[in-house]
Formats: C-alpha cells, structure tokens, sequence
C-alpha cells in the first residue's frame, strides 16, 4: 500500500516535545505533494496542546475533489525532525522529514514493504 489510502483506522497520537529547533512549533496546516510508489497530494494537520503535546491528520486529497482523513498513531518534532505515522488499509504507512525553509521534506515509507517515496510540505 502506497502513501495514499482511501480507507483509514482512527487511532490516539503520542507525541513528543521540540526543543531548540530551527522551527519553534510545527504546528498549523501544511500542503503538500507526495511521490514514488504512487503520488498526489495531501493536507497535514498538526495541532499542538498546552502542554505541547502534538496530535494530528493526514488529508488525503483525490483527484476528484474528495477527502480522506486520516489520524496519526505517532507524531513528534524533536531537533527539527518530524516524525508520524498511521494506519490506512491495514498498512501501516511512517513518513520523516526536517524543516528545510520554507517547507518540511522528507521520505514515506509501507510498512508491507510496497511502497516508499518523497514528499514535501509548505504552510
């Protein structure tokens, strides 16, 4: 299974503090594109509580025009590393990347072994 998925399995998201990152708060909406085993675009929602704890979606977007929410299991930010991952199919699907100005970037992986790529994210 491939970073897209149309079907999803809500799950709670564990998080991590940041510390002196480059980017204070990851938190917000961010837009972006994914590419390799399959590609498109996607939503990621991160919210972030008083006790900067992060939870957060990722937002299936198809071509078209429907959404596809999905809740993260993981999510931390921790010296401008973004780490998360969620279940979708009964795939579990991780994805990493760092904060490079102005956009978070980095790679996806299935954890089935089908499918792994690169993706991009801007606010």
């Amino acid at each position: 299974m491939a970073f897209v998925a149309i079907a999803f399995q809500a799950a709670s998201a564990q998080s991590s503090t940041a510390t002196s990152d480059p980017l204070p708060s990851v938190a917000g909406k961010w837009a972006g594109t994914f590419d390799g085993a399959s590609s498109g675009k996607f939503e990621l929602v991160i919210n972030e509580d008083s006790n900067k704890k992060l939870t957060g979606q990722v937002i299936m977007l198809a071509d078209d025009g429907n959404r596809y929410p999905i809740d993260l299991k993981t999510i931390s930010w921790e010296n401008g590393q973004l780490k998360a991952s969620y279940s979708a199919d009964g795939n579990d699907v991780s994805f990493s990347g760092k904060y490079a100005n102005p956009a978070l970037k980095g790679t996806w992986t299935s954890a089935d072994g089908q499918g792994s790529g690169t993706w991009q994210a801007t606010r």
